[in-house]
């Protein structure tokens, strides 16, 4: 045989039950957490999708530009565009930390959500000019050249 319990309608409370207020607001919060989460997350891939387009690139470069040169042969920037991943805002300005070996550098940039991500590319003069250095965005300031260590960053 089977017991059944009955609540008798006196032992219930007259008042709104307060269970059903407590776990609507564990429900909102819980959405608002999982939505947060999201977004979060989402534009933290943004960024890490910038943040490997341009180590990617640098690394495409400085390995194409060392070939290159056990070949006795330059990069060119006409050879360039092969090795550039994602679609980085490109600048062309006047060379700052080796001016004495090239006039010109061009600018890569790849925007994160939190950071951008730059890599500069030192050119040489002409209509199609070398590639000479290849400064990535993960480089310290000690691997700069020593003329250019007491210049403001």
């Amino acid at each position: 045989m089977s017991t059944i319990t009955i609540d008798a309608p006196e032992s219930r409370s007259n008042y709104p039950s307060t269970l059903t207020i407590e776990t609507y607001t564990q429900t909102v919060i819980r959405m608002l957490t999982w939505v947060l989460g999201s977004i979060v997350f989402c534009l933290a891939m943004v960024d890490f999708y910038a943040q490997t387009y341009a180590h990617e690139t640098e690394l495409a470069l400085l390995q194409a530009q060392t070939e290159m040169l056990e070949q006795n042969n330059d990069l060119r920037m006409s050879d360039v565009n092969q090795y550039i991943a994602g679609t980085p805002s490109v600048l062309t300005r006047p060379a700052d930390n080796h001016t004495q070996m090239c006039k010109k550098m061009k600018e890569y940039t790849w925007k994160g959500f939190f950071r951008d991500y730059t890599i500069l590319v030192y050119v040489g003069l002409g209509e199609n000019p070398s590639i000479d250095f290849v400064h990535g965005p993960g480089e310290m300031i000690k691997d700069l050249p020593a003329h250019t260590l007491g210049k403001t960053l």
